[in-house]
């Protein structure tokens, strides 16, 4: 098994743990809510918080293993027809876009972030630092900038050595 293949694997077992947790924490605030009547207002931050960074890391792996939306139906019927000059040029086009779009919410993140450490803003309840929620769409969308960036050298590389290889993928 490869390092990427473990490391996969790992953050799969992580988010399905944290997964479980948010399942757990949800559970106990309608319970509470609506056995011990009481309130519950740290549940909604700190599911907030799990929520973002499972969804954007989360995306980013997704990315690396072609598994977001994407050209499926052009894709596949390029594939079943051998055709991997097409296929490859359909992918090339979905790795600029995701480059592209990751990078302009990077650079905006960073703006949003570094404002946030600086006024040491932090949550109404629980008051954990709000930057830390916004660095998961942050390092998600670094994950997804970097991936691209590999993808599209591969798809450069398939391209250029004049389809020798059998796939980009």
């Amino acid at each position: 098994m490869k390092t990427s293949e473990k490391l996969l694997s790992a953050a799969e077992t992580l988010f399905g743990f944290i997964g479980v947790v948010m399942i757990l924490v949800e559970t106990y605030a309608v319970l509470a809510r609506n056995v011990l009547i009481v309130s519950t207002p740290w549940v909604d931050e700190l599911l907030k918080l799990l929520f973002v960074w499972i969804v954007f890391v989360g995306s980013a792996l997704a990315f690396q293993n072609d598994e977001l939306i994407s050209l499926t139906l052009f894709e596949d019927k390029a594939k079943e027809k051998k055709q991997m000059v097409k296929y490859t040029i359909l992918k090339t086009f979905q790795y600029v876009i995701a480059l592209g779009v990751s990078a302009l919410i990077v650079t905006q993140m960073y703006t949003i972030i570094t404002t946030q450490m600086t006024t040491g803003e932090a949550s109404t309840v629980m008051k954990y630092p709000l930057w830390v929620l916004n660095s998961g769409i942050m390092v998600g969308m670094v994950l997804i900038v970097i991936m691209a960036v590999v993808k599209l050298v591969a798809c450069i590389k398939f391209l250029a050595n004049g389809n020798k290889a059998e796939t980009v993928d």
